[in-house]
């Protein structure tokens, strides 16, 4: 058997993902507003999927505890 576990783990992080960057959400940052000059809605999105590669690479990159006994 394959890591189930890392599959499932990543199809979490892409699920999760898809609903942060799905109308709804995006509707509430989407305001006049800015930060530092920056509108508020691209913040969102640039902090969002700066997230998701970062926690797509971790999981990835993770070494399983089972495996580093071998």
């Amino acid at each position: 058997m394959r890591d189930y576990s890392k599959g499932r783990r990543l199809f979490f992080i892409s699920a999760l993902f898809m609903v942060l960057l799905n109308f709804p959400l995006l509707s509430i940052f989407n305001s006049g507003a800015t930060v530092g000059g920056v509108p508020v809605l691209y913040l969102y999105l640039m902090v969002v999927w700066g997230l998701c590669i970062a926690a797509i690479a971790f999981f990835i990159n993770r070494q399983d505890s089972r495996k580093q006994k071998k």
